[in-house]
C-alpha cells in the first residue's frame, strides 16, 4: 500500500512538473508579446518625439526665414524708419538695411496698411521726392528717418 501511495505520488509529482513546465511555457511567451509591445510603445514615443521636433524644426525655419534679410554682412547696417502719411492715417516704425531697395519697405508697409496699397502714393525725406527703384542709401535715407506719404488725387 505504500509502494502504491509512492507510485501516485510520482505520477502526481510529474504531472505537476509538467504543468509548472507549461506554466514556465506560457509565461515565456507572454513576456515575449509583452516585450513587442514594449518595443513597440517605445517607437511610437520615439515616431511621436521625432513629429514634435520636426514641428519645432519647421517653426524655427520660418523664424529664420523672417530674419534672414535682416543678416548683416559687414560694412551693412540696419536703420529704423518712421513713415507717417500727410493725413495722419499711417504712424509706422521698421527697420531696414540701407541697402535694401525702397520698394521692399514699401511693400511692408502695405501689410500693415493694405488700404494704401491701392491709392497713387508718393514718398518724401526731408522734402525730396523717394525712387522706390533705389536703395535706401541711394535715397538717401538715414537712422530714425521719417518718410511721409502722400496720395496722388486722381
Amino acid at each position: 500500500m505504500i509502494k502504491k501511495e509512492n507510485e501516485d505520488y510520482k505520477k502526481k509529482i510529474i504531472e505537476l512538473e509538467n504543468k509548472i513546465k507549461k506554466l514556465e511555457l506560457k509565461i515565456e511567451e507572454k513576456d515575449i508579446v509583452i516585450n513587442e509591445y514594449n518595443k513597440t510603445k517605445e517607437l511610437q514615443n520615439i515616431s511621436n518625439n521625432n513629429n514634435t521636433n520636426i514641428n519645432k524644426i519647421k517653426e524655427l525655419e520660418k523664424e529664420i526665414e523672417k530674419y534672414k534679410n535682416y543678416c548683416l554682412l559687414p560694412g551693412e547696417k540696419l536703420i529704423t524708419i518712421n513713415f507717417i502719411s500727410i493725413d495722419q492715417k499711417i504712424n509706422f516704425n521698421t527697420f531696414a538695411k540701407k541697402t535694401d531697395i525702397f520698394s521692399k519697405l514699401e511693400t511692408s508697409l502695405y501689410e500693415y496698411y493694405p488700404q494704401f496699397k491701392e491709392t497713387e502714393n508718393y514718398f518724401l525725406v526731408n522734402g525730396k521726392k523717394l525712387n522706390r527703384h533705389k536703395t535706401l542709401e541711394e535715397n538717401k535715407i538715414n537712422d530714425n528717418d521719417t518718410l511721409t506719404l502722400g496720395i496722388i488725387d486722381e
